[in-house]
């Protein structure tokens, strides 16, 4: 019987050539589509789930008020949060408190390596998490100053060599910045998992800086510090944070520090990488509704292939039910004809998965340097969702697709009454009419929605990097301060000296320096005072010389810029500050000329307030302006040098610039980039998730029109007859046209008119997410339906012309 089954739908298929070759392609390009966009989900969403304790370590979060006002919003805090929770607070079973350094460079045999950051921990650091040392045992030692784990990658670099042997380097001693700082090596991790929100390649005790501030093993006075605590297994969250109300109100010494008030909460640490919009982050973190949102095209993508299926067998049920009367008058029974169909289904559906599973595999190198990730089939199908093998999962979901899709056809069809069938009737019901067009309305509505979609991003992309930031970030080029060059008292002269010598070369405009670049989150000072009586206020702060504000064309609109004779490498000596104009009204000044000359109280002593600028954007157009003060600081070697050139012979005018650098910095690390690619990084993840959502939204419209194709095909064969009667009585091949595309048409419109809502509702949520928004203009709610109306016309004209310029005989012979 099931071999009678097989042969049956085998000939079926091939007999029908051009419906299964439909299917089967639209079928596979569904399920590879969903496959890829699956594979990148489901490594988002596992991001930090490999540590042992993932369930259980949270990271301490708090929220820094001044009176009412929200003024801070991340995870660095005081260094004694972390211990006191540990003490007060039998839930918490473990905890470390981490602290960073900037950009260094270590050294080993005068081979010095570039690091871009380092962290500082405790011993529990390598309990709590789960990354792999492949060499020493970090965690007996790391309560001791001046150790160090590095990275397998850094230990390549700064040992020479990819021999594996790294037990050898233990007890090495490694030089550290421009100090020539010593530590011990201890331990060699693997490189921290791509799948890990906190990366690392240098790993210092925390231990070490305990000598250089009294504050940073124990303290309630400086707030740099990150915490992370794990909870028993049966404590509660929820009632844990509940108590910090009262751990805030005994500890925290924010009136006498900052004149501010602070919560606290917990984050786990599995919903850090897709869930953290915070301040000062030091882990990778993404967006989780970008991931949900591509879920989502990834089911609708399936389900439009599926659709297809089913839009296509009840368009061609006029022959199957034809089929269906013969075998019935034969001796079929319903429960033959059903099984036979739903054979046929999961036959195809079969076929279609192979291909699928074949496409993925083609494609999934240029699918990898899309999203930036090396993702393989084999690990996502092996991957666990709930304890249970993606592989069968993802079996299941097609299985029941494949039942689903075929189940309705095959009931509808084995349903037929013989004389019926014989007559083709079926084609005439409204029952099967309904069923296509609501099928037909529903694929194009998630089409014009994903087209909407789709021009939202670009908008919103596009308005986000053109947007006036009132800053000048064109022909800028960074040069990374020296790192090893030890700057003594000569620093200020010595920096300034080597601007002056940029100068001199007429291809450069203007050289200025900072401690902080443009995108990045700038340090904070609390308790700005306009009178030593007065309310504290929060500024950010960005250290910079005199060039500064001219490199980037950042207007002054009251007062004056820094001249060189306002720095001085005594702290005491530097008097004057420039604000922004945000800045000026938040400390209450009626105009920013009323600011100039004014005196502000902070550091425990006067400034005077010697210009006001025009409102800048020194971070991307997802956060508002933020009130700003520039002190004329210099940071020696951890400086940045901002360089404006004109675009004449750039690797001559580079060239040059390092030269330069060479001759005050000898053997020191050259590095520059360009400020605004820079500053577009910030954007990288809403472009790359705008390149993912148009892909994959066009090769959903795609799959919509693939079934378009031959819904359009089958229905210009089903009216072979009338159309033929109409040329008789003097239809025009236009009138045909007209009278076959004008229920399609129809159709799209009211497609249009549920899909479009929906898309609004869901643009307004998304753009939420911006401070800066793009206008949802017409061309938001136009150009999706001119798309459709358009591609839809191509192709249902190009399926009717045929039928449309056939001999009317021969179409009223027909049956």
């Amino acid at each position: 019987m099931y071999k009678n089954y097989i042969k049956t739908t085998l000939r079926s298929l091939k007999k029908n050539r051009l419906f299964s070759l439909i299917n089967i392609f639209g079928l596979a390009a569904g399920i590879a589509a969903s496959v890829f966009i699956l594979q990148y989900a489901f490594f988002e969403l596992n991001f930090d789930r490999f540590h042992k304790n993932s369930s259980n370590v949270y990271r301490v979060m708090n929220e820094r008020f001044e009176g009412e006002r929200l003024i801070q919003r991340g995870q660095i805090t005081y260094s004694a949060v972390g211990k006191q929770m540990f003490e007060d607070y039998p839930e918490v079973v473990d905890y470390f408190t981490l602290s960073t350094f900037g950009q260094n460079v270590i050294e080993h045999n005068q081979n010095p390596v570039k690091i871009p950051f380092s962290i500082l921990v405790e011993p529990s650091f390598f309990e709590m998490f789960s990354f792999n040392v492949i060499a020493g045992n970090p965690k007996e030692v790391f309560d001791q100053k001046r150790k160090m784990v590095v990275s397998e990658d850094v230990a390549k670099r700064l040992f020479q060599s990819d021999e594996g042997n790294w037990d050898k380097y233990i007890g090495e001693i490694i030089r550290m910045g421009s100090s020539r700082m010593e530590y011990e090596l201890v331990g060699i991790l693997e490189d921290a998992p791509p799948n890990s929100s906190l990366q690392y390649e240098v790993i210092l005790s925390r231990a070490t800086t305990f000598d250089f501030s009294p504050q940073a093993e124990f303290g309630w006075l400086g707030s740099d510090y990150f915490h992370y605590v794990q909870l028993d297994e049966r404590a509660d969250p929820a009632s844990l944070v509940q108590k910090f109300e009262d751990f805030s109100n005994k500890y925290f010494k924010g009136n006498q520090v900052t004149g501010t008030y602070e919560k606290f909460h917990l984050q786990p640490l599995e919903d850090v990488y897709l869930y953290s919009d915070y301040e000062y982050e030091n882990h990778q973190t993404s967006d989780g509704s970008m991931v949900w949102i591509l879920i989502l095209i990834a089911a609708f993508i399936l389900i439009m292939a599926w659709i297809n299926y089913i839009n296509l067998t009840t368009s061609k049920s006029l022959q199957r039910a034809k089929e269906v009367g013969v075998r019935k008058v034969v001796g079929a029974t319903k429960k033959q004809l059903v099984i036979q169909f739903l054979m046929e289904s999961l036959t195809l559906n079969f076929l279609a998965f192979i291909l699928a599973i074949t496409l993925v595999q083609v494609f999934q190198n240029s699918f990898n340097l899309l999203v930036e990730r090396e993702l393989g089939l084999i690990d996502f199908l092996s991957s666990q969702l709930y304890g249970t093998p993606v592989f069968l999962w993802l079996f299941g979901t097609l299985l029941l697709g494949s039942f689903l899709s075929g189940v309705y056809p095959a009931f509808i069809l084995a349903a037929f009454n013989p004389s019926q069938s014989l007559k083709g009737q079926f084609a005439k019901s409204s029952k099967g009419q309904l069923l296509r067009k609501t099928l037909v309305v529903f694929q194009f509505a998630l089409s014009i929605a994903l087209i909407a979609g789709t021009v939202l991003v670009y908008q919103q992309t596009t308005f986000m990097r053109n947007q006036d930031l009132g800053v000048n970030m064109e022909r800028v080029l960074t040069v990374e301060g020296p790192a090893l060059t030890n700057m003594d008292t000569t620093f200020v002269e010595r920096i300034q000296q080597f601007s002056n010598k940029l100068e001199q070369n007429s291809r450069i405009e203007k050289v200025g320096t900072s401690a902080s670049v443009l995108g990045s989150r700038l340090p904070r000072t609390f308790n700005v005072r306009t009178s030593p009586e007065g309310e504290g206020t929060m500024l950010n702060r960005i250290n910079a010389n005199f060039g500064f504000l001219d490199v980037y064309k950042i207007e002054i609109i009251a007062g004056r810029n820094f001249i060189p004779s306002d720095h001085h490498r005594e702290f005491s000596l530097i008097k004057g500050v420039i604000l922004n104009e945000k800045a000026s009204q938040l400390l209450g000044f009626e105009s920013a000329q009323d600011a100039v000359n004014k005196k502000l109280t902070f550091f425990g002593r006067d400034w005077e307030i010697i210009g006001v600028t025009a409102d800048f954007h020194h971070r991307s157009l997802k956060s508002s302006i933020e009130p700003l003060m520039v002190s004329p600081f210099y940071n020696g070697g951890d400086d940045t040098y901002h360089i404006r050139i004109d675009d004449s012979n750039l690797p001559e005018t580079i060239e040059y610039i390092s030269q330069t650098f060479d001759e005050f910095f000898p053997n020191d690390i050259f590095e520059y980039n360009f400020m605004d690619a820079r500053f577009d990084n910030q954007y990288k993840a809403d472009q790359q998730f705008g390149k993912i959502f148009n892909i994959f939204s066009l090769l959903a419209i795609a799959i919509a029109c693939l079934g378009l194709f031959g819904l359009a095909g089958y229905t210009a064969i089903q009216k072979t007859k009338e159309i033929g009667i109409r040329k008789v009585l003097g239809a025009s091949i236009t009138n045909i046209l007209h009278m076959l595309s004008k229920e399609f048409f129809l159709l799209i419109l009211l497609a249009s008119v549920i899909g479009l809502p929906l898309i609004f509702l869901g643009a307004r949520l998304w753009l939420a997410g911006y401070e800066y928004q793009t206008d949802i203009g017409t061309a938001f709610f136009l150009l999706p339906v001119m798309v459709v109306l358009f591609v839809a016309a191509t192709i249902i004209f190009g399926q009717s012309m045929k039928t449309a310029q056939s001999n009317p005989v021969k179409s009223l012979r027909q049956d």
